[in-house]
């Protein structure tokens, strides 16, 4: 469906959001396109974050999108980090961050990353056609229910 390249800044985040946005609309529901959206934007968030991408100048982030048999599929891809890999984190309710893969796995339908020493990371999520906000309250409602 598509591939963008973007700085790895955080003002690029808005841009790839944006991409992404106009790509998916009318090519998927209103609360998947926009569930899809968010995390799209949170993965690059940690990519500009956590690796050389945001560290470095030059650095850049890639984007692909695909929708088809029923899902949409997105991969970011950042420059990789000698000192991190992707990681679900314990979420502090006084901490800054650590809620982006959180929220990934709570909301997507699967995630997760490759790394190569040369190429860096990529961080994938792929959802279905049910909205991921009524996912992600149904897997919050069952854990409660636990």
């Amino acid at each position: 469906m598509g591939q963008a390249d973007f700085a790895g800044q955080a003002v690029s985040v808005g841009a790839a959001r944006a991409w992404a946005n106009g790509l998916l609309d009318g090519q998927v529901a209103d609360d998947v396109r926009e569930s899809a959206v968010l995390l799209l934007s949170e993965l690059f968030t940690n990519a500009v974050v956590h690796s050389e991408s945001g560290r470095r100048p030059g650095g850049q982030v890639t984007v692909f999108l695909a929708v088809g048999d029923g899902a949409t599929y997105c991969e970011v891809i950042d420059d990789g980090s000698d000192t991190s890999v992707p990681v679900i984190r314990e979420v502090s309710l006084e901490g800054d961050g650590g809620r982006g893969l959180w929220m990934v796995n709570a909301m997507a339908d699967a995630w997760g990353f490759h790394h190569d020493d040369e190429a860096g990371n990529a961080v994938w999520f792929r959802m279905g056609t049910r909205p991921a906000i009524a996912h992600a309250v149904s897997c919050s409602n069952a854990a409660a229910a636990s």
